[in-house]
């Protein structure tokens, strides 16, 4: 068992390439749970299952998004499996991880009926793209914290512009084996 690891961390993401519309989209908090697997201990490539959750808030939405609100609550939830490649470099581990994986984002969408107003939950898939790189600062032979910033790509779909396509994220954590 002491080749599958957990990580687990806390962390901000920044939306970015929303800069020439007219959105708000403020930082928002990300957390971060994993299964990772390491055939080999050392420098040697590693695999990785992600689960992502992360939750924006945003003002003015523009023509053609899939809500509308114009303030209000984005959630994403991202789970993505891939690759990567650890080296150890002095008393720390340095990482490297390509994942592919789903993107899915959940936000209000407000119908007006004759006589009645509901709020409804609306979610939309879309394939998503995590590049992270990171450091590891081990405590005991199989428990380290962790710094871990990444870069998220969500491929757009359908007619409608995502409120939130790309994001930068920084989070900080532990990773550890459960013997």
């Amino acid at each position: 068992m002491s080749k599958f690891y957990f990580p687990g961390a806390i962390g901000l993401s920044q939306p970015i390439g929303n800069t020439k519309l007219d959105l708000d989209m403020q930082a928002g908090l990300m957390i971060n749970t994993a299964l990772e697997f390491r055939p080999i201990e050392g420098n040697a490539l590693f695999y990785r299952f992600n689960y992502d959750a992360i939750t924006n808030h945003y003002k003015e939405v523009y023509l053609n998004s899939p809500t509308n609100v114009n303030s209000g609550k984005l959630s994403s939830s991202i789970f993505s499996l891939g690759v990567g490649y650890r080296h150890k470099a002095g008393a720390i581990k340095l990482f490297g991880l390509l994942q592919p994986g789903i993107g899915i984002n959940s936000y209000d969408r407000v119908n007006f009926n004759t006589g009645a107003i509901t709020v409804d939950q609306v979610s939309r898939r879309h394939l998503s793209l995590k590049l992270s790189a990171g450091a590891e600062y081990y405590l005991a032979e199989h428990f380290a914290l962790t710094i871990e910033p990444s870069y998220f790509y969500l491929a757009p779909r359908g007619n409608y512009r995502l409120l939130n396509p790309q994001s930068i994220n920084l989070s900080i954590g532990f990773t550890t084996t459960l013997f």
